[in-house]
């Protein structure tokens, strides 16, 4: 879809979002019926501007009286370029979640940031966080001067993608727990829905049925720590795994085929470093790997126990228990509160991806 397309679909979503009432006063079955034909018109006609135009409109006109809130819609989890899907009623239209960037250059990067008014004092007041997600790690980033520089362009680059995989978390969360609460009230759930609840169990290695023991491992990763592991494990984005493989979290792999292999030293290494097509992969992986490996048990009760009593999930707090992440154990765990502490990353936690794609469209060209 070229930009043209693409900024009419934005703007007609964005329309519906906020427009506040439609004054369509038909049966819900006669609605979706409406909705599926302007679907087929859709697809006849083939260009994808024309099939998100038609739902757009079905979804308007399927409205009665009210305004489409972000509380009528749901986050499923999606990966696409354009975006996640949202569904009301049985309708489904596309909502983009940001924009893909293959950088040229670090130093590039680091204009665009500025140019779209990308600054991490901003964020840390509240500001949103561009939906910018970088597909790789600029190969001259190390060769950026000042280190101040380096660190700021690593941070800009990483955090969107750490909100992403939070953002899809905390809506597989929200899913999780609205399913297990019908089948607990015995309602009987829609069966891909049952499939797509089953395979959360399966994916985190739980027993079927034990939702409790599921929603303790689906749950969102402390930006400030997800940064300063980053920052460690890739050499603030300069290390070879994190060059050729969009590795930057040091996770293993035993198959002999898959990975970088590291760089002979002292002593044979017998497993190699997990490679990546996008940085976006890699990070979700690194959240699965907190989320599902028996070695950090004691890391996700104790993120439960802090949700339990709202309080915040302390990167200082978590990063204790994560002594066996690496082999230097204390040293690690030092290493990585120094990190937070020295680059202020705490004070990222609670930042939120925009829900505007205004600044991210024009970093496309970057």
């Amino acid at each position: 879809m070229n930009k043209t397309n693409k900024r009419i679909v934005m703007f007609l979503v964005e329309t519906i979002k906020g427009s506040g009432r439609f004054t369509a006063r038909v049966s819900s079955p006669l609605r979706v019926q409406m909705a599926r034909f302007a679907l087929g018109v859709a697809l006849v006609k083939e260009p994808r501007a024309i099939v998100a135009c038609a739902l757009v409109g079905a979804v308007a006109f399927g409205m009665a009286m009210k305004p489409v809130q972000m509380s009528d819609v749901g986050f499923a989890d999606f990966d696409m370029e354009m975006g996640s899907v949202f569904r009301t009623a049985n309708i489904t239209i596309r909502k983009p979640t940001g924009v893909t960037v293959v950088p040229g250059s670090a130093g590039k990067l680091y204009k665009k940031f500025s140019a779209i008014g990308y600054r991490l004092e901003d964020i840390r007041t509240g500001a949103g966080v561009p939906r910018v997600f970088v597909k790789a790690m600029p190969n001259d980033i190390r060769h950026l001067r000042s280190i101040d520089t380096r660190k700021a362009v690593f941070i800009k680059m990483m955090l969107p993608l750490i909100l992403r995989i939070n953002e899809e978390l905390t809506a597989s969360r929200a899913r999780i727990e609205k399913l297990t609460a019908m089948l607990s009230r015995g309602e009987t759930i829609a069966s891909k829905s049952a499939s797509w609840l089953d395979a959360q169990y399966v994916r985190y290695g739980v027993k079927p049925g034990q939702a409790k023991s599921l929603l303790l491992k689906v749950d969102v990763i402390p930006p400030s720590l997800a940064l300063a592991q980053a920052a460690e494990e890739s050499g603030w984005g300069t290390s070879r795994f994190a060059q050729e493989g969009r590795a930057l979290f040091g996770q293993r792999t035993y198959k002999t085929a898959a990975g970088i292999k590291p760089n002979a030293g002292a002593q044979e290494h017998t497993f190699n470093v997990k490679s990546f097509d996008r940085l976006l992969d890699g990070v979700r992986s690194y959240a699965l790997n907190l989320n599902s490996h028996r070695a950090y048990v004691h890391f996700r009760q104790v993120r439960s126990d802090l949700r339990a009593a709202f309080k915040d999930m302390g990167s200082f707090r978590l990063v204790e228990t994560l002594g066996r992440y690496s082999e230097r154990g204390d040293d690690y765990i030092e290493t990585i509160k120094a990190i937070v502490r020295v680059n202020n990353l705490r004070t990222l936690d609670k930042a939120k991806l925009s829900q505007s794609l205004d600044g991210a469209r024009k970093m496309e060209d970057a």
